[in-house]
């Protein structure tokens, strides 16, 4: 199916102007506006009139619920769709929720009716807890997944290969000399936690080197003060790890004051490594080597996903995975092993 975004590449411009071409004509120059016509006449793209409605204001919103907008994964990907929407000509609405709130499935009813939303984004943990997934089938509503443990025949699912991109993160340490290296897990019952631990021992094995002990992880559940926790509980082993990868930036941000404060120099002592590429990653000094997650990538794709049910009747028994590219950026934080 060809898509808005189709179109903007073969005609170079932006998603955000073949919205506009198609709402707003008057508002684009001429040499545009045609060149992005041309396009849609080669890819013989036709606008759902739907859709246009939808872009307009007539109908519904995308809906995203927030368990904790500080965090900053659910706040980069908030961003990211804000972003994407705004390509497409779509309207977001959202709204702070947690399943252990009385009432919620009242909640979930104002949500859908007052905001509009017929289509939503669940990030972790939402997108693992069961009877909010069964109540929105209940209300007719369609949910995309956003890296869920568990994959859903009624849900599709956007990704990243945490396992992998974990994997590499180690690669990178094996390759500076580091054979001790101290992993500071997520939440436990996180499916990214799960998957980055997994990577952790597959970088072992691949290299054909004895796994790491038991002593060398050390819980963090992606909070900056459990992250304190466990650097202490790692750096005060007796024959402490070279390096600690964390399993995400905040509890890196976490490792490096620790380091700081027993008077470590990172990377000269002790190379540390987060994951996710949040704004705290490049705030803090040296600058944390990191995965960038691609945020807008997986945005936008969910946009896709949703655009394509336009019209449609979405069915269900067939699971629909689509994974993101991530990518290694390699910060002052990480460094040769001592010796």
């Amino acid at each position: 199916m060809t898509t808005i975004y189709d179109v903007s590449r073969l005609a170079g411009v932006s998603a955000k102007t073949v919205s506009r071409v198609l709402n707003e004509p008057d508002r684009v120059k001429t040499k545009t506006r045609e060149a992005v016509l041309e396009a849609m006449k080669s890819l013989e793209y036709s606008p759902n009139s739907m859709a246009r409605q939808l872009r307009l204001g007539g109908g519904s919103s995308l809906g995203l619920l927030l368990e904790d907008p500080a965090s900053g994964y659910q706040s980069r990907f908030h961003q990211a769709l804000l972003t994407a929407c705004m390509e497409a000509g779509k309207h977001m609405t959202v709204e702070l929720f947690e399943g252990v709130m009385p009432d919620w499935q009242a909640r979930v009813d104002r949500f859908l009716t007052e905001g509009r939303v017929r289509d939503l984004v669940l990030l972790p943990t939402l997108c693992d807890f069961a009877p909010l997934k069964d109540y929105l089938r209940t209300k007719g509503a369609r949910a995309v997944l956003i890296a869920p443990s568990v994959y859903d025949t009624h849900f599709p699912a956007v990704v990243m290969d945490d396992r992998a991109a974990s994997r590499q993160i180690v690669e990178h340490l094996f390759s500076l000399g580091h054979k001790r290296i101290g992993h500071i897990t997520g939440h436990a019952d996180h499916s990214a936690s799960i998957l980055r631990r997994s990577g952790v021992i597959e970088a072992y094995d691949a290299a054909g080197l004895p796994r790491p002990g038991p002593e060398l992880f050390a819980s963090g559940d992606f909070m900056f003060k459990k992250g304190i926790e466990a650097a202490e509980i790692l750096l005060s082993l007796p024959d402490a790890p070279t390096a600690i990868f964390a399993a995400n930036d905040e509890t890196a941000a976490a490792v490096a004051m620790v380091a700081h404060k027993r008077g470590l120099s990172i990377p000269g002592d002790l190379s540390v490594v987060g994951f996710d590429d949040a704004p705290i990653a490049s705030a803090v000094w040296p600058a944390l080597t990191t995965i960038r997650q691609p945020y807008l990538e997986m945005a936008r794709r969910v946009v896709q996903i949703i655009d394509g049910w336009e019209g449609q009747t979405r069915s269900s028994g067939n699971t629909s995975v689509f994974m993101t590219p991530h990518e290694l950026i390699v910060r002052d934080s990480s460094g040769p092993a001592k010796v």
